[in-house]
């Protein structure tokens, strides 16, 4: 159990001031005769002992206690500021530069140890997106030539790989919308996304393809307005990932509900089983398949969408037990103080 530095004084001081008296009294008793066959009396002891020993040891370990509690609270304070600059660049996802603080001495190859990790974190960071981009590009010039090829084939066996071609097509420009969102700067300069026109604009896309599987897909609103930052693209991708799986988990004959409110979320309400928080941690952590129907689909959906809402702030949530469904959530989106 770690204790507190000031703890640890305190304790050190009261272990010091019991042996400072003993060794004083002893230092005193044997100068004044304390201790030999003519001791002097009782009452003109203690007083020698309080003079000499009690007060002047009260008065140095009052100063001393002063003082080092003084130093401590300014050390301690110079460390919640480094602590929320660590915390504030892992929130930015940026390396912490213990430059920016001065600390103790002895602190300092601590903080530098910190700051040389996170700056290779952030480098292998921007290694993995730099590589998830170029992959995702290199993927496209084949895939669109496949694509060519297939007007070639019969038109049966055409439509059947061409509805596999365009789920890896979909989740390549999923990969590339990722990495974009992973980028602060974009982000940043980016318009408030208007999470109102998004649903509408993924369950109206969605409606021929529910409706082609005998299934219906409604969108619905609390009427306020909710806004986020981040990217318009980017988000619709993973509102229409978690609409997609809806309508395979769906059954004939049920629908499927995409919702935006009361807080800053969309919510997919599905007509299956629904995933519990468990289930869709574990989906989302191996980029599995969240419905349960057969065949279509590249696997990675959810994966992916959870990677796109982290990068936005959002999460990922199960809507159960009251509803069968999932949940996107942002946090709530703070004024300006010009506004």
């Amino acid at each position: 159990m770690m204790r507190s530095i000031g703890g640890q004084i305190a304790i050190g001081l009261i272990v010091a001031g019991i042996f400072s008296a003993v060794v004083l009294v002893a230092l005193v008793g044997h100068q004044y005769g304390f201790f030999s066959e003519h001791a002097p009396p009782v009452a003109a002891t203690w007083i020698e002992i309080v003079d000499h020993v009690i007060i002047p040891l009260v008065v140095f370990l009052l100063l001393f206690g002063l003082g080092a509690f003084w130093v401590i609270r300014h050390v301690t304070n110079r460390l919640k500021a480094a602590t929320q600059d660590v915390i504030a660049a892992a929130e930015r996802l940026e390396r912490y530069d213990a430059t920016n603080n001065t600390l103790p001495a002895e602190i300092e190859p601590f903080a530098r140890a910190v700051s040389q990790l996170t700056a290779k974190l952030e480098t292998y960071a921007r290694r993995q997106e730099a590589f998830a981009m170029d992959a995702a590009h290199e993927l496209k010039t084949p895939l669109a030539v496949l694509a060519l090829e297939l007007d070639k084939l019969p038109r049966e066996d055409a439509a059947r790989l061409r509805k596999q071609l365009n789920a890896m097509s979909n989740m390549v420009d999923q990969f590339l919308l990722l990495a974009r969102s992973q980028s602060a700067e974009p982000l940043a300069k980016q318009p408030p996304v208007d999470l109102h026109a998004v649903a509408r604009r993924i369950a109206a896309e969605l409606a021929p393809t529910a409706v082609a599987e005998g299934k219906a897909i409604a969108f619905q609103s609390d009427g306020l307005p909710h806004k986020v930052p981040g990217l318009e693209e980017a988000i619709a991708a993973a509102v229409r990932t978690l609409a997609v799986n809806a309508i395979r988990a769906t059954p004939a004959g049920g629908e499927v509900i995409v919702e935006v409110g009361p807080e800053p979320a969309v919510s997919v309400y599905d007509g299956g089983h629904g995933l519990d928080e468990q289930t869709l941690n574990r989906f989302k952590a191996r980029g599995m398949r969240a419905d349960r129907a057969p065949g279509g689909g590249a696997g990675l959906g959810l994966a992916i969408a959870d990677r796109i809402a982290e990068a936005h702030g959002a999460e990922l949530q199960t809507a159960m037990p009251e509803r069968p469904g999932i949940r996107l959530c942002f946090a709530p989106m703070r004024s300006s103080p010009s506004a």
